[in-house]
């Protein structure tokens, strides 16, 4: 596969093509507050990044690298039938937790946490692995696979800010983890179970990699292929994407999800991403700014309220009901 082309033009095709649609914007509330981050948290800087949607992908498949949370998937959604309505709705959760009031971010998430206490089940007989024998039970609100989830989520968005966007300040990951054990609560995880650093939650990260409790089954490579269906199947460009989703997987979950990696994979992986950074500064501000960031700004700043022309400009963008 030779390496795409570095224009602009040729950049902004790659974000249109293999990606799903936006939902609708979930954020509702003006009145002025910060919310779980706020600015000058590590998190909104992170995330102000349109880019980081080339790692949603990714991070679907490394939760998904755990038999029992993709057998969760399989058994309790329609995601082989609607993956894009799911991935609408993870995105939309996701923003809400990062960019709305405390409120709107609670109210997320105890939504999702209704949902998870209908979730447990078993592994079918045809969906073993060596860690987790058929008829293993899982229910989506067990720690252990809450803490994966959590922990592939913020490993991708760390991984795809490096990867597309450019290097983090000296830091700067360790307090992003810090400031997502707001999240962690949240979601039902009890104190003292996340990580103090990035390099103590990389390490946990595979542990359970070499232990085989996170080694993909019969029942991960099957929501992989839902996963990985648009850029087998569509247009070239969204080849591209698919490139850049298995490049930014560990080699070893790449392997076990049996996914073909070659040398000169790993070449035009390289070129690819580097055109990328390098090319971000050219980018069309919605491509390097997230409208959703700016919008949470500008709530905080009490600038939504007085109703100026930017504000105006900006609501017409992410249509807001």
């Amino acid at each position: 596969m030779n390496p795409a082309p570095a224009s602009r033009a040729a950049l902004l095709r790659l974000l249109a093509a293999g990606l799903p649609p936006p939902g609708r914007f979930p954020l509702k509330e003006w009145q002025p507050e910060a919310g779980l981050f706020g600015p000058g948290s590590a998190t909104w800087e992170v995330m102000k990044e349109p880019l980081l949607i080339l790692g949603a992908a990714r991070a679907l498949l490394m939760q998904s690298a755990h038999p029992l949370v993709a057998q969760g998937a399989l058994d309790h959604s329609d995601f082989a039938n609607d993956p894009i309505g799911r991935f609408q709705r993870t995105a939309g959760w996701v923003t809400t937790v990062v960019f709305g009031t405390s409120e709107e971010a609670q109210a997320a998430t105890r939504q999702v946490n209704q949902v998870h206490r209908r979730v447990f089940g078993e592994l079918p007989p045809d969906h073993g692995t060596s860690a987790w024998a058929p008829g293993s039970s899982y229910r989506a609100q067990d720690h252990e696979l809450l803490l994966w989830v959590h922990a592939a989520l913020i490993d991708t968005l760390l991984t795809a800010h490096r990867t597309v966007v450019g290097s983090l300040r000296p830091g700067q990951g360790d307090r992003f983890i810090g400031e997502w054990d707001a999240v962690a609560k949240l979601m039902g995880l009890p104190a003292g179970s996340t990580w103090a650093s990035e390099s103590q939650m990389r390490g946990w990260i595979n542990r359970q990699l070499r232990s085989g409790v996170a080694r993909p089954g019969p029942g991960s490579r099957q929501v992989a292929s839902v996963i990985l269906a648009s850029g087998v199947r569509g247009p070239a460009l969204a080849k591209v994407t698919s490139l850049i989703t298995a490049g930014m997987l560990p080699r070893r979950v790449r392997s076990q999800f049996g996914i073909r990696w070659s040398p000169a994979h790993e070449t035009a992986y390289r070129a690819l991403t580097l055109s990328l950074r390098a090319a971000r500064p050219a980018l069309p501000r919605v491509l390097r700014i997230s409208p959703v960031y700016e919008f949470a700004q500008a709530r905080v700043s009490g600038e939504l309220l007085r109703g100026s022309a930017r504000t105006e400009r900006l609501l017409s963008r992410l249509q807001v009901a």
